[in-house]
């Protein structure tokens, strides 16, 4: 069981001009309906996290934790949990974007070999999204993602200290204390939400054909509805002083293909396009 639910206030589901049925569709548990996670079923793989193109998804595993757990790794690894300590619970919650801005800066390994016996269908996901990657990698004539086996570290035991008899009670309330702020602190119920539009922003990842691109046809009225509904920011209109229309400012990587531009173009002249071209600047008018 996992306790995993969906923000409708951030859901495109709010919007009433966008049906997205993305999480339920990949969900191999078949545990959201109508945008609600039955926690029972749900195992807590992630692909739900992966595809969420609003961030509405509510999870107690700390994915940009898991993350930074990776990337202090020599060489950098991501793994989960059955294949070392720093690994995430499940890397389910990966998609080709997350693994080319991990893998463009210094190289990635990645240990999927508990995936398949564990999770298939977060190894199918792996796999293709992998293939993605390494395809924008090696036409950037970047290493490709290399696919290790971790192996299992040995715990290093604690050196016993000798405390004083007359140090004994005193050690021994700190000691206690110490254990009752531990177990406190692992009965309370902690969630994320992993917004990887804003990751992939705040690294200034170097945008390609793994991301999405956009194209404004002639008749655009420069409303800046477009901008004012993008639930992340990817869009901006810009006017100088004395400017009616000005320009449109496109930002690939935090674009998800949400479709909320679309949907909501007066004139029906923008649309997201599934590959980056180029073009983050469209003048208007």
């Amino acid at each position: 069981m996992s306790k995993r639910s969906i923000d409708l206030t951030h859901c495109l589901v709010r919007d009433g001009k966008v049906s997205c049925h993305r999480c339920a569709d990949i969900c191999p548990q078949k545990a959201i309906t109508d945008h609600v996670i039955d926690t029972e079923r749900c195992d807590g793989c992630g692909l739900c996290s992966a595809v969420c193109p609003a961030a509405a998804v509510i999870a107690p595993e700390d994915y940009a934790g898991a993350l930074a757990k990776a990337e202090k790794l020599q060489p950098q690894v991501l793994m989960c949990e059955k294949a070392g300590a720093e690994g995430a619970p499940c890397l389910g919650f990966l998609n080709r974007r997350l693994l080319w801005a991990m893998a463009w800066e210094k190289g990635l390994c990645l240990d999927i070999s508990q995936c398949q016996s564990c999770r298939p269908a977060v190894y199918d996901w792996l796999l293709r999204e992998i293939d993605a990657c390494d395809a924008a990698l090696q036409k950037a004539g970047r290493p490709q993602i290399r696919l290790v086996h971790v192996k299992a570290g040995t715990k290093s035991k604690k050196p016993v200290k000798k405390v004083e008899r007359r140090n004994f009670f005193s050690a021994l309330f700190r000691s206690t204390t110490e254990s009752l702020q531990e177990i406190a602190e692992a009965q309370m119920e902690h969630t994320y939400v992993f917004d990887g539009a804003a990751w992939l922003k705040n690294r200034q990842t170097e945008p390609n054909d793994l991301f999405y691109g956009l194209q404004v046809q002639d008749g655009c009225t420069a409303c800046g509805l477009c901008a004012a509904v993008c639930p992340m920011q990817a869009l901006t209109v810009q006017r100088g002083a004395g400017e009616k229309k000005g320009s449109l400012h496109f930002q690939p990587v935090s674009c998800t293909d949400c479709g909320l531009c679309t949907a909501h173009c007066p004139v029906q002249v923008i649309s997201v396009l599934p590959h980056f071209t180029g073009e983050r600047q469209f003048e208007l008018g």
